[in-house]
């Protein structure tokens, strides 16, 4: 650290599951914050514990660990269904919150922590849709808004991997209101989608729980369309084998095997076209489909969402800039994966 360098900011976490372990490793890795507590009643804390947890202050009730008074900001990763009380009760004691994505299971869930956010300046949320930090992600919105692709007019997106039966021994993953690939996963691409194309202002789905007989969604393939015109697909399954999504193509979190190269959101413009994350534009010199389309490689450097999500985080609790994904914003995604949703249900 130099002087001229912000202060490491002192963070708290709520859940040591999955997902909160994946952050306490990145918090670990990170050069602007470090994980002091954990807070989990229901995890065995006297069997081995990993090393991300080994010398931090372990609470049972994550009430006691914001009364400890030195938290700069709390990680929420607890179960989907308490993220809003979590966060709330974080807000309570004064602190800033990077909850989870989806921000609630349902509307009327997160009516409370939209309704604290709008009431209080100060209340400082931000929603960890961390694909929006990947760099590019920022490379494709820049081009998109430049008008370098012209108007959108058609995007596809897919996602698909085969998660181990043993994923869903926990068994708030395979059932609602929390689980389920779709408030699990696609959230993410639907995220993505109305962070580069726009608003979603309708939505025809089909999905289906026939591979693993849960009562959640195994696969899912939406049609949707643009408040600016554009149509999109948006395909995803966590019972299919292969190399296209997200965490396949970045490497954002090394648990998984990495296939590089491979385009998860393809978005085709009226003068040309991006891959994305492997960030290839496509273009003529004319449009025409006479014309020969060029190619232009445009890989991006450093592309750790992760951390650069918690960069933005202790930003956002030192009051220096303002959450890039709010309650309100993220709620516009989860309305969209449960709608789909729906569709199983009827």
């Amino acid at each position: 650290m130099t002087p001229h360098d912000p202060p490491r900011s002192r963070l708290g976490l709520i859940g040591a599951g999955t997902f909160g372990l994946r952050h306490s490793r990145f918090v670990a890795k990170s050069d602007r914050a470090d994980l002091v507590a954990v807070a989990d009643p229901t995890f065995a804390w006297d069997r081995p514990l990993p090393d991300e947890l080994l010398d931090l202050a372990r609470y049972p009730d994550h009430r006691e660990m914001l009364a400890r008074g030195d938290l700069d900001g709390v990680i929420v990763a607890s179960p989907s269904e308490l993220h809003v009380a979590h966060a709330l009760d974080c807000l309570d004691a004064g602190v800033a919150v990077l909850v989870e994505k989806p921000v609630a299971v349902d509307r009327d869930q997160a009516q409370p922590l939209l309704d604290r956010v709008a009431a209080d300046p100060g209340a400082r949320v931000l929603v960890g849709h961390h694909r929006r930090h990947h760099p590019g992600v920022a490379a494709a919105r820049a081009l998109i808004e430049e008008g370098r692709l012209g108007e959108i007019r058609a995007v596809a997106a897919v996602w698909a991997t085969h998660k181990n039966d043993s994923y869903f021994d926990v068994e708030w993953r395979r059932r609602r209101p929390g689980g389920g690939m779709l408030l699990i996963n696609l959230i993410h691409e639907v995220d993505l989608l109305r962070h580069l194309v726009g608003e979603i202002v309708g939505m025809e789905a089909i999905v289906s729980n026939k591979a693993r007989g849960l009562e959640v969604a195994d696969t899912a393939g939406l049609v949707l369309r643009f408040e600016n015109g554009a149509v999109g697909t948006l395909v995803g399954s966590d019972c299919a084998v292969s190399p296209w999504g997200w965490d396949q193509a970045t490497q954002d979190d090394p648990t998984f095997p990495h296939h590089p190269g491979q385009p998860c959101l393809l978005i085709a413009g009226s003068r040309g076209s991006v891959s994305v994350p492997d960030m290839t534009v496509f273009s003529q010199s004319e449009p025409s489909w006479l014309e020969p389309v060029t190619e232009d490689r445009r890989p991006v450097a450093g592309a750790d969402a992760f951390a650069r999500q918690l960069a933005h985080f202790a930003d956002v609790a030192a009051g220096r800039v303002r959450p890039l994904v709010t309650p309100d914003d993220a709620l516009r995604s989860l309305e969209v994966v449960r709608s789909a949703g729906l569709s199983l249900a009827g």
